[in-house]
């Protein structure tokens, strides 16, 4: 799935019911790239901005492209990362689609080829850190560049094992650190984007990064990578903050378990270089699957995610971030309402429990306290109660979940960043539309925000509905991720008066079906949520 070379540049089309205009190409340094013309946009897919990681580049940081001759076709999406198709995706635009090694590739959005130097937004999807791409319809740009004169950028990155795999046989002169090649990717795109994106009509100095649950958790990252500094001015992380890296312990020990699973010597790095991807997705499976991987993780969950490594990530972002890291970025940072109701369903099946099983599930977090699950329990059981809330022990394990893995982390983050003496400003919003999928069930789940952002509502009708308020809000919601992406402030003139978020003053956003700004105080969930829980 290469893009094709051609040896010169495009006549113009022919006559009929065609399009005249010549097709747009575009000089940069590693050569000259074609693109199409769609209405007012121009649109270039499938760049490469790393060399093909195959061969002896797997498990390696990515390298600079090489130059071409003549003029590259960027016409056509490059495949997804390696990554194995899950049923049920499709709710959330997730399809089953070619997949490759040959995966680092980028798509862009323009109003313009010239020098208008337009705000850039550069997207970067989630899934797990094992699924997911960024030509997946849900992200389509054309909306976003179309409505706010910017211009928008989609990368894929390494996933999965062949993107985060930590083994310290893999590292060379060379390369000195193993696992986050995926960050690195993300890096490397970035820096693609600082010295390039001008040829497209962006600004390389005014980069806003987004992207949304492992993609809201990249951002939160590179937030707090010093790999990163400088590439970005501003950070949208949504549903994904900055507690999810593994220690370099337990990265290790996966790694072990790796090429066990394998029948690799650990030390074996040219086998590793060299069996089938089929067989490292094979192996990834079999991680992700044994139960002893999650007694293994206990909270950390993710086998393979970013690494604690001393080079990309020298201590977990939050920590990063606490000390003043990216204190000079400007942030937007939220969840959804009812974040854990998506994943219970579509990951992990879950449609009914009862009081012992959710008692033993949180239990998972305890670190050796045999009566966390029961606090845990109890005491969210208490909270809802006395809002008149649900107090059914489905009800309570999707609370009890969307604050430990979404929301506590993402106010952590918001507190964290707003406590810095830096220029960078924070805001915070809470995404509360129910999607009327299965039933009503979903409620204000994980990823219903996306077709708000990036406008793509009429892809995505049995995820949110077809009311009129639907569209509204989705350009409420746009036009608030382009004023951030345009000035560090997401009001509007439908969103006006945003007020900052400050640790003492939480003030946040709610946008849905009654937009308003709250004070998102919360004392009574965050109060038993000890910091040794969570990091």
């Amino acid at each position: 799935m290469r893009p094709r070379l051609l040896s010169q540049a495009i006549a113009h089309p022919g006559s009929g019911g065609e399009d005249h205009r010549v097709p747009p190409i575009v000089s940069t340094s590693y050569g000259r790239l074609q693109g199409t013309t769609e209405d007012d946009l121009h649109v270039f897919r499938g760049i490469p901005f790393a060399e093909p990681p195959l061969g002896e580049l797997r498990f390696r940081a990515p390298r600079p492209p090489q130059p071409w001759g003549g003029i590259r076709e960027a016409t056509e999406f490059g495949p997804y990362a390696i990554q194995s198709y899950a049923p049920g995706g499709e709710l959330i635009g997730f399809y089953d689609m070619p997949t490759d090694e040959d995966c680092l590739t980028l798509n862009i959005w323009t109003p313009g080829l010239d020098d208008a130097k337009r705000p850039v937004m550069v997207w970067i999807h989630g899934g797990a850190y094992a699924a997911g791409a960024g030509s997946a319809p849900t992200y389509d740009g054309q909306h976003l560049a179309r409505r706010g004169d910017v211009v928008v950028v989609t990368i894929n990155y390494r996933i999965g094992a062949l993107g985060f795999l930590y083994n310290q046989a893999l590292t060379d002169g060379d390369d000195a650190h193993s696992g986050n090649y995926g960050m690195r990717d993300q890096v490397a795109a970035l820096r693609w984007v600082r010295e390039q994106i001008g040829a497209f009509g962006g600004d390389p100095q005014n980069v806003t990064i987004f992207g949304e649950s492992a993609g809201g958790m990249s951002v939160a990252a590179l937030l707090g990578s010093p790999e990163a500094e400088g590439l970005f001015q501003r950070a949208i992380p949504q549903s994904g903050a900055g507690h999810h890296a593994l220690p370099l312990d337990l990265a290790e020990e996966i790694g072990r378990r790796f090429s066990a699973v394998l029948e690799i010597a650990p030390d074996d790095a040219a086998s590793l270089r060299g069996i089938p991807a089929q067989d490292i997705l094979d192996a990834q499976n079999a991680i992700l699957l044994d139960p002893r991987t999650r007694d293994l993780l206990g909270r950390y969950g993710m086998p393979f995610c970013p690494t604690v490594d001393g080079g990309f990530l020298d201590t977990l972002p939050i920590a990063s971030i606490r000390d003043g890291r990216g204190k000079d970025v400007d942030l937007l940072c939220g969840t959804t309402e009812d974040e854990w109701t998506l994943l219970r369903m579509l990951m992990f099946g879950v449609t009914e429990t009862d009081e012992a099983q959710a008692r033993a599930q949180f239990s998972l977090y305890a670190f050796g306290d045999d009566e966390f699950g029961d606090r845990l329990y109890d005491h969210y059981h208490e909270i809802r109660s006395a809002r008149g809330a649900a107090t059914d022990p489905l009800s309570i394990l999707d609370a009890v979940m969307t604050d430990y893995v979404f929301r506590i982390p993402a106010d952590r983050l918001l507190d964290a960043h707003s406590g810095q003496d830096g220029e960078g400003s924070t805001y915070a919003y809470l995404f509360n539309q129910q999607s009327p999928a299965m039933d009503g069930a979903l409620r204000a789940c994980h990823g219903i925000d996306l077709p708000y952002v990036f406008g793509t509502t009429d892809e995505m009708r049995e995820f949110v509905g077809d009311d009129p308020q639907t569209d509204q809000l989705a350009g409420f919601v746009m036009d608030a991720w382009l004023n951030f992406a345009r000035s560090g402030n997401p009001s509007t003139k439908a969103l006006p008066g945003w007020p900052q978020y400050r640790a003492d003053q939480r003030y946040t956003m709610v946008l849905g079906p009654d937009v308003k700004t709250i004070r998102e105080d919360r004392e009574e969930e965050r109060s038993i949520w000890g910091t040794d829980m969570l990091e």
